[in-house]
């Protein structure tokens, strides 16, 4: 459950890679009848939760995401197409335990959602954001505002010297993705029936990524800021095709050509080296057919 928090200079950035950050590589289309989820905990005063995904075929109760934290979001997952019940418990609790919270999700064939609780105290509840993990031009990237601030009832964006990123944005809701040249973008956020709430840092985005801005409750009154990676992409687009990282979240790849010969001999590497640090040089059974 990783985010880039606002640093004490008030400049948070975006990698230029997805592993390790909840985004995606671009990779080859969604397979038919799977859809990509990520949870969310974006409420303040919820303690740490386990996320729990039910689906309605079946009726199979999952634990999707242990023990995140407030800020966190979770990597993508690909799950079958349909129905969904997410449920928060406080972390550690038993499963039979009726839950904080439940909403529903519509996950359908091809599409990126990210399940969220949002708010504090009695505004707190479940919201599903429609994700858009379309990559940009080059030399471009995409960006969005959630707006999960309970304190301010609509909230405006914008990047100073720059595009509005969002205007009076209301609470629970997400903006659609607007098209910023990549580099780094000074922000302002200010809740729009009360002025003097608001706050300021500045984002960094790379060519090809879409990113998700989060305006979030800041524990003890205010707004605060923090982004998550949705996607990431290559600067500069390899010639053949190319593994888009391990993980659940990977999409189907398939060598071709010297793309091919390449992934077979790193594949072959690893298993040698893999033989000499667990076993010791031993001969290598002449039966034994090459990695491919």
């Amino acid at each position: 459950m990783n985010r880039f928090r606002l640093a004490a200079t008030g400049v948070f950035a975006v990698a230029l890679a997805a592993a390790g950050t909840g985004g995606l590589a671009y990779a080859s289309p969604t397979p038919t009848g799977i859809a990509d989820i990520r949870s969310a905990h974006l409420s303040p005063d919820a303690p740490g939760v386990d996320v729990y995904l039910t689906a309605f075929s079946g009726g199979t109760t999952t634990l999707w995401v242990p023990n995140e934290v407030y800020g966190g979001v979770s990597k993508y997952t690909p799950v079958k197409a349909g129905l969904y019940t997410v449920s928060m418990r406080p972390h550690g609790a038993p499963a039979t335990q009726r839950p904080m919270m439940t909403w529903t999700l519509d996950a359908k064939s091809g599409k990126a959602y990210t399940a969220a609780a949002v708010g504090s105290g009695t505004a707190r509840k479940g919201a599903i954001f429609n994700d858009d993990l379309t990559p940009p031009k080059p030399g471009t990237a995409r960006v969005r505002l959630i707006q999960a601030a309970s304190v301010a009832p609509t909230a405006t964006v914008v990047a100073v010297n720059g595009p509005v990123v969002a205007k009076d944005a209301a609470f629970a809701t997400a903006t659609g993705y607007a098209q910023v040249a990549a580099g780094t973008w000074p922000l302002k956020a200010i809740a729009v029936s009360m002025p003097s709430v608001s706050t300021a840092g500045s984002v960094s985005v790379a060519s090809g990524s879409v990113t998700s801005i989060l305006l979030l409750d800041k524990r003890g009154g205010g707004l605060t800021l923090s982004t998550t990676l949705d996607a990431a992409g290559a600067v500069k687009m390899p010639a053949g095709a190319v593994p888009a990282g391990g993980g659940g979240t990977a999409g189907t790849f398939t060598a071709t050509g010297g793309a091919k010969a390449e992934l077979a001999l790193e594949l072959g590497g690893l298993a040698v080296v893999l033989l000499l640090a667990g076993f010791g040089v031993r001969r290598v059974r002449s039966d034994r057919s090459p990695v491919a």
